[in-house]
């Protein structure tokens, strides 16, 4: 029987408060124990843990990575990084970090052949959702976490994009770190890194190497995906917004960066997903009509 299940079975309602705190516990205890597999050999011990440690700590922004003891400086435990609490702000940085982490474990520890390792943690992160006994706004699907919002639209335009962009590793790279900053309600960075996702696979995708601002590629863009001239235009306005609220061009003449809605940097993002959904398409198309 679930816990779930119990609390249903003796009519007890769980309070969202609590069950945010009991996630936030949950998280650094599960870091601990994925730590202690590292213990079991020096050379993880002494050699992927604090590479794995530095990569995480570098992209987090975190530069205190070390802890003293009398016998020497070690590098800090992996749950250091993370928060305990009941309140939002907590559960969202801690859910962004592991989301970090999890990127960092499977690029480091499948390329050091400890695929076990990465296993390890991702299913126990898993299991740290799936205790949570109210809806916390985060699904955990396959080996990804994104924010809930329309389903069909995020398994179409984000999961299924994040899946069949796995043929593409920068550019799946650069998306996946479009939709982090998005989380973190970095917009600017968001919109930055989601047009450049775009841009460096509409460079594959034509066969050279133009930018998205060019109105040739653009025009060629369209005519490629069989798109009419609404679609161009919404391909100009596309970049326009890049230029107006990215963190690469969206500064005011007083060097202040744009200010933008979520729902505009959400719609941006979808917009992104359309765009490399029709490009996976055709390319997808093409490869099965060569196969044949």
């Amino acid at each position: 029987m679930t816990l779930r299940k119990i609390y249903e079975q003796l009519e007890m309602e769980p309070k969202y408060d609590e069950e945010i705190s009991k996630l936030n516990s949950r998280i650094p205890l599960m870091l601990d124990e994925f730590r202690e597999k590292f213990h079991e050999s020096q050379y993880l011990d002494k050699t992927i843990y604090p590479k794995l440690v530095k990569e995480f700590a570098l992209l987090i922004g975190e530069d205190n990575i070390y802890q003293k003891a009398l016998t020497g400086r070690y590098y800090l435990p992996l749950s250091d990084f993370f928060e305990k609490g009941n309140d939002e702000d907590t559960l969202h940085r801690n859910i962004r970090n592991l989301s970090i982490l999890l990127e960092v474990s499977k690029r480091t520890l499948t390329q050091s052949f400890h695929v076990d390792l990465y296993r390890y943690i991702l299913v126990s992160s898993k299991r740290a959702f799936e205790l949570a006994l109210v809806d916390i706004g985060y699904l955990f699907i396959q080996e990804s976490i994104v924010k809930k919002r329309a389903r069909e639209l995020d398994e179409n335009l984000i999961l299924g994009n994040l899946s069949w962009l796995s043929s593409f590793p920068n550019v799946r790279q650069i998306f996946a770190n479009s939709l982090r900053h998005f989380l973190a309600k970095e917009y600017p960075d968001a919109i930055t890194d989601a047009y450049s996702s775009l841009e460096s696979l509409v460079k594959t995708f034509l066969g050279r190497d133009m930018s998205l601002d060019d109105n040739e590629t653009r025009a060629d863009l369209m005519k490629q995906l069989g798109l009419g001239q609404d679609w161009g235009q919404m391909s100009d306005f596309y970049s326009k917004l890049a230029h107006e609220f990215s963190s690469r061009y969206g500064k005011k003449e007083t060097g202040e960066s744009s200010q933008i809605a979520t729902e505009l940097a959400e719609f941006y993002i979808y917009m992104t997903g359309s765009f490399v959904r029709l490009i996976g398409q055709i390319i997808q198309n093409r490869d099965e009509s060569n196969a044949g």
